[in-house]
């Protein structure tokens, strides 16, 4: 015992072990015990309801009791001679209402809950009530749809109850319903909310502060326990609601009442269309709960402390195996190198069986990296023609050597296409995942021809080593390339294009085989993307002699001169189409020979303000990294449209020039001859010698104003200074601006400057004090 328990303080996973066999334990019990419960309280909330409910449906009866007792005493009273012959009279008899009142009191005292009878006689306004109450205007306001209407109310008559209101449920009986008209007369049997609340009481045995009420199909309250709630509207509460909703005549159900769980049941009467309800607390309805719940908790306690040392000594026995295999792996292990006084003997063992698994693998991967780092250097000395510089054991050159034996290989080039627009797709670190995959797809697309040996060389380009058995192309490469290309189009949304090198014989010659697929592979700017590029289609390029076609470059420029685009395009396209039948070399430099014509040509353009050539450099890498002929095609174009606008930039840039000379000119000319009353465009065209229309295009596009205006606002600006500085009347400065109709004058004045002449002149002059009787003189003389 002293053992296990040590076991217990000191190491963990004795603890563990006891804490979960423990904790399983207790789950058990306390699920068994809640489930118990459970059950036990749900059974007595059902054997209440059934009881709420039978005890309802009792309080139903009684009331469906006094329905038909009402329509009985209603009935009688419609058969008795003198009931109908008062209910017929259109005179006043006050022996005849005694006898009636003394027939009627007869009933009342049979019937005890029936508080009061009463007649209404609407032709002579007759009353008769055994208990005296006052007639309510109210009762014949009613729209009945019945024989016998239901009206709850309540009635406060002066020096009667105390002065409370009464608490009446009112039935209403209609002797001529057929025949029914305002004038009618009206039979009403008052039975009072207490005698409901007496039966209530009788049957449930509850005292006053239980809730148990009636209400009608609208919610109204029309008896409860509590007399304060008597017509109160309930309808807005929930469980109400719900009551109300309910298509059923009798049911139960839990609500949150006032933030409480209530037990609510009721029973619906046949007759009246009433709603009997009790609404009890949940937590009262067991009277000893709490009492059974602390018994529970006792007895799953006592349960729980015998399920701990069972799981102690369960523990033991299990714990024996993992104790001795730890004792061997750890001999002598007493207290942990930490200083904690507990032991872990999990993470021990686990800290053990980790570290040898880390060297293992450290190991591994070391052994693997390395051999497959020295196979990819041995590889790209082959490509290159190179000794390996690394001093590696010849073992390992030995069994490279046994893997990439050949005898024949044949090296394959891949070049990402539009690797700038590959970059923008992709982000930096999904590039390096697309030449993995490329060379992935290659060793499988592949494999069935022979062995190979994939290599990355650049950032577009990658290299293939294929080992073959026969001097000769196998016929199953291409369609194995095309569906390369299919799969990283269709995944990666990229196209390669492929260079297939002369096969070659031994390992010395997988440089000339590497040299011609790189050769073979650059004419893709030819054939275009996703193109398989060998000798076969390659040769008829490098066997054709082709000139410089110096005709299409005149033709190109004559069309640059002009400043077209369809010119432009078509002899673009002759240039480019007459090129591609050469080898790529001469596509690459007749194109370069082309944009140093062109620059050549237009080396005049250099002169206009703004003009940049630094293209013409920008235009030259473009066509040396071109991946195809519609890329120097776009490079073309690009250029010579660029060309055009700065022709026609420096034509209007001349056109400029001269353009504003004129103008200056006739500006001089207007401030010099304003004066003149004749002036006008067609004077001044003709000295300018242009005609009038273009010249007024062009001093407007110079001026922002037209021809009119201008002169006008120069003959009014002459004639504001002339108001300030002499004492000239406004009609001889008009005229002397070369304005003769002072009308027409003194409009334009003051559409400019907002004053009448005078009134600029008046203005002026109060600015200058010394001069103000001046001006007032000349305005006068105005």
């Amino acid at each position: 015992m002293r053992n296990t328990m040590n076991q217990l303080v000191r190491y963990k996973a004795f603890q563990k072990l006891t804490i979960s066999y423990f904790l399983l334990v207790l789950l058990t019990v306390s699920l068994l015990s809640g489930v118990l419960f459970y059950l036990f309280s749900r059974s007595a909330v059902k054997e209440i309801d059934r009881n709420s409910k039978a005890m309802l449906s009792q309080i139903t009866y009684a009331s469906d009791v006094v329905y038909n007792q009402v329509m009985t005493i209603g009935n009688a009273l419609l058969i008795q001679r003198e009931i109908i012959s008062f209910l017929n009279d259109t005179t006043e008899d006050k022996l005849n209402n005694y006898r009636i009142f003394q027939q009627m009191s007869q009933i009342t005292s049979i019937y005890p809950y029936i508080h009061s009878i009463g007649i209404y006689r609407p032709s002579t306004g007759t009353t008769v009530d055994t208990a005296g109450l006052p007639f309510d205007s109210s009762l014949t306001a009613l729209s009945s749809e019945r024989y016998m209407e239901f009206y709850p109310r309540s009635l406060t008559i002066a020096g009667r109850n105390n002065d409370a209101p009464l608490q009446l449920l009112t039935f209403l009986l209609y002797p001529d319903f057929s025949f029914r008209t305002s004038d009618n007369p009206l039979i009403y049997i008052n039975v009072e909310e207490k005698s409901i609340l007496t039966t209530i009481r009788k049957i449930s045995k509850a005292d006053a502060a239980s809730n148990v009420f009636v209400i009608n199909n609208e919610g109204k309250v029309l008896s409860h326990t509590d007399s304060n709630l008597f017509l109160e509207d309930l309808s807005k509460e929930h469980y109400v609601q719900r009551i109300l909703n309910q298509d059923k005549e009798e049911n139960s159900f839990t609500a949150n009442i006032h933030k409480k769980k209530h037990l609510v049941t009721y029973v619906k009467s046949e007759k009246m269309d009433w709603y009997f309800v009790s609404v009890s607390p949940y937590s009262g309805l067991i009277s000893n709960i709490d009492q059974l719940r602390s018994v529970t908790l006792l007895v799953t306690a006592g349960i729980v402390l015998a399920g701990l040392l069972v799981s102690i000594f369960l523990t033991k026995s299990i714990y024996s195996p993992l104790s001795t295999l730890f004792e061997k792996i750890m001999p002598g292990t007493n207290v942990p190198a930490s200083g904690s006084p507990f032991i872990d003997e999990y993470k021990i063992m686990a800290e053990v069986f980790h570290s040898l698994e880390e060297r293992d693998k450290s190991m591994q991967f070391v052994i693997s990296s390395s051999s497959r780092t020295i196979r990819e250097l041995y590889l790209h000395s082959l490509l290159q023609g190179h000794p390996l510089e690394y001093s590696v054991p010849s073992e390992l050159i030995r069994d490279i050597d046994e893997e990439v034996s050949g005898p024949y290989f044949c090296v394959l080039v891949f070049k990402i296409n539009e690797l700038e627009l590959a970059k923008g797709r992709m982000e930096a670190v999904q590039r390096p995942l697309l030449r993995f995959a490329l060379g992935n797809i290659t060793k499988e697309m592949l494999a069935h021809i022979g062995a190979c040996d994939y290599l990355n060389i650049g950032e577009n380009e990658t290299a293939a080593i294929l080992q073959c058995a026969k001097n000769q192309t196998p016929e199953e490469l291409k369609p194995a390339l095309r569906n390369i290309q299919s799969f990283l189009n269709r995944y990666f949304k990229a196209t390669v294009s492929i260079g297939v090198g002369d096969l070659s014989y031994g390992r010395k010659n997988i440089p000339s085989s590497y040299t011609s697929a790189q050769q073979y592979v650059k004419y893709r700017m030819i054939y275009g993307k996703e193109s398989i590029l060998d000798a076969v289609a390659t040769r008829p390029h490098m066997m054709t002699a082709l000139s410089y076609p110096s005709a299409y470059e005149k033709k190109l420029i004559d069309a640059v001169q002009s400043g077209k685009p369809e010119p432009i395009g078509e002899a673009i396209g002759q240039f480019v189409e007459q090129i591609s039948n050469g080898s790529i070399n001469q596509v690459i430099t007749y194109s370069i020979q082309l944009m140093l014509s062109l620059l050549k040509h237009f080396d005049y353009l250099q002169h206009v303000p703004d003009s940049n050539f630094n293209e013409y450099l920008v235009a030259v890498t473009e066509i040396e990294s071109a991946e195809h002929l519609t890329e120097i095609n776009d490079i073309f174009n690009r250029y010579c449209f660029n060309i055009c606008a700065l022709i026609e930039e420096k034509n209007l840039w001349m056109n400029a020039q001269k353009h504003n000379v004129i103008i200056e000119k006739v500006q001089n000319y207007i401030q010099e001859q304003y004066a003149q009353p004749n002036l006008s465009l067609e004077l001044v065209s003709n000295i300018a010698g242009l005609s009038p229309s273009y010249l007024g295009k062009l001093f407007k596009g110079a001026t922002r104003q037209s021809f009119s205006e201008y002169l006008n606002h120069t003959r009014l600006e002459k004639a504001k200074d002339l108001l300030t500085s002499t004492h000239e009347t406004a009609a001889k400065i008009s005229e002397s601006v070369g304005m003769y109709n002072i009308t027409y004058f003194s409009t334009l004045f003051k559409k400019k400057y907002g004053l009448t002449p005078s009134a600029y002149r008046e203005q002026e002059a109060l600015k200058s004090p010394d001069s103000a009787g001046e001006g007032y003189t000349a305005d006068e003389q105005a």
